[in-house]
């Protein structure tokens, strides 16, 4: 949300304006991001990933968000991606050193001549690169998992005054730094603008049978037989949204309800990448039929030597088609 903070910004609306994000951004695959959009979330994806879309048909799910690889990190190539993708909001890299800023502002720069309404993010990793970032570019607020974690070598007055996107951390987490980095001073400091925030820890505990709550994770799933990943995944985006609602973050937009319907196309023996029984290790090209094929709600492509061997590793693991019979290749007799 655009805001002139340069004005008094020391009252109740202004601090709710500032609070109030432009975007909560989800990142992950489909059939993930597809049910995020749905719920009005911006979706995405780091630039090594992708939606991993080639099991469906008729998609059609935007780019909202690009990350970076930041194990991998390489400006030119994530500048190219980029304009692959043409997301809304572009994480372009964490600057360790002042000396680093330069490159990355060239770089956005670079994408704002093609792009200039694109919220672009650099990720501060010292307190000296917060200042040398200009004010039209967004401050990337690491709060997640990161190897250096802003609250770590800041303090909130640092980020005042300037565009902040949250990255990672849980809601309960990122509604403190929220806070901390809008409520009113003693010396009446500007507020910072939320822009935007993002958390995609939901998705491992939804692997295990639990929801995200405001009062921690629940396991009430985990035992439930008609409970998917995909579901419980689902939930916690609900439940995230109607916390971020309630504190006045969640943007003020409308669900997406033109979503095409997806088509799913299982899986097929050329999408194997290893020859080994996933159960038993038998190499499941000798065997007579040939492979049976799954693939599960949490990524997973298993091939089998038999149908014995898949029943019993899916039994025996829990797992969970990700789109029912669908999702299972059984050869010919």
């Amino acid at each position: 949300m655009s805001l002139d903070l340069s004005t008094n910004t020391g009252t109740a609306s202004d601090i709710a304006a500032a609070r109030q994000a432009d975007h909560v951004a989800f990142l992950h695959r489909v059939p993930y991001a597809a049910d995020a959009l749905t719920l009005g979330y911006l979706p995405g994806f780091r630039e090594d990933c992708g939606y991993q879309e080639e099991q469906y048909q008729n998609l059609s799910l935007p780019v909202g968000m690009l990350d970076n690889d930041f194990r991998n990190p390489d400006l030119n190539r994530y500048v190219s991606r980029f304009f692959e993708h043409e997301p809304q909001v572009g994480v372009i890299g964490d600057a360790y050193e002042e000396d680093d800023v330069d490159e990355y502002v060239a770089a956005a720069r670079e994408i704002q001549a093609s792009y200039p309404d694109a919220a672009l993010v650099i990720v501060p990793k010292c307190r000296g690169v917060i200042d040398a970032i200009p004010d039209d570019l967004v401050l990337g607020y690491s709060r997640g998992y990161a190897d250096r974690l802003a609250h770590e070598f800041s303090e909130p007055t640092d980020w005042r005054g300037r565009r902040v996107h949250i990255l990672g951390g849980s809601p309960p987490k990122q509604w403190d730094v929220i806070q901390q980095l809008t409520r009113p001073t003693l010396t009446d400091d500007p507020p910072a603008d939320i822009v935007g925030l993002d958390w995609n820890g939901l998705h491992r505990g939804a692997q295990f049978g639990e929801f995200w709550t405001a009062d921690g994770w629940d396991d009430s799933g985990r035992d439930a037989s008609h409970v998917t990943v995909r579901k419980t995944v689902r939930h916690s985006l609900a439940r995230i949204k109607a916390f971020w609602q309630s504190h006045g973050v969640w943007p003020d937009s409308a669900p997406h309800s033109d979503i095409l319907e997806i088509g799913y196309e299982g899986p097929s023996p050329t999408d194997l990448d290893s020859a080994a029984c996933t159960e038993c290790e038998a190499n499941v090209w000798t065997t007579r039929r040939g492979p049976f094929i799954a693939e599960y709600d949490t990524g997973v492509l298993c091939g089998y030597c038999s149908y014995e061997c898949y029943f019993s590793h899916r039994h025996r693991n829990n797992l969970e088609e990700i789109a029912g019979e669908q999702s299972v290749y059984i050869p010919p007799a």
